[in-house]
């Protein structure tokens, strides 16, 4: 299995009127970097061209080839979905989505920043777990600060791969503990 660092950055949350500005991904081994951050750029390439070029790296096979690992991760490649149908970059049947949920390895952090966030849904920054924080690349798009885009994701990226990097050893050994059979009950 082959891990990815995943994320996006859209308009807004409806995929039906909402554009994908970002597309970010990165190889991961062990979940640590192991080569560049790719940043696909609505500005540069379009909409339609930075889905394809998605897709073609293995994100909508139901596969281990392109496992993704990020936040919200659901909200991300469900957006992709609908908007690779939009285009006709990739059509699905019902049966096709049920297997690709179904059977696509996906590491979401999202239920591990429920817990650290005691319950309360987080914000959608890692950075702002503790303060809420609307993203700023909508309005960052609008004023055609892209550079200031990059390094936002760029932060997003690095601060969600040291909180994988902080929570994975503990998460581990704890799988460990759990994984050893079970005692049958004294009589």
């Amino acid at each position: 299995m082959t891990e990815w660092y995943l994320d996006i950055e859209t308009e807004g949350t409806d995929p039906h009127a909402d554009r994908i500005l970002t597309i970010q991904y990165q190889p991961l081994r062990e979940g640590r970097p192991a080569g560049t951050l790719q940043v696909l750029a609505e500005w540069e390439w379009g909409e339609k061209q930075i889905v394809r070029s998605i897709i073609e790296r293995g994100l909508l096979d139901p596969t281990g080839d392109f496992v993704p690992v990020g936040k919200r991760l659901s909200f991300a490649i469900t957006f992709i979905i609908q908007k690779a149908e939009k285009y006709g970059v990739r059509k699905f049947t019902e049966e096709e989505l049920r297997h690709y949920w179904l059977r696509k390895p996906i590491v979401d952090l999202a239920p591990l920043l429920l817990l650290m966030n005691r319950g309360r849904v987080p914000p959608s920054s890692i950075s702002g777990l503790t303060a809420k924080e609307n993203s700023p690349v909508p309005k960052l798009y609008r004023e055609g600060r892209y550079a200031d885009i990059i390094a936002y994701v760029t932060r997003e990226k690095d601060d969600t791969l040291a909180m994988l990097t902080e929570a994975g050893p503990p998460l581990k050994d704890f799988g460990s503990s759990r994984s050893s059979p079970a005692t049958p009950p004294r009589a």
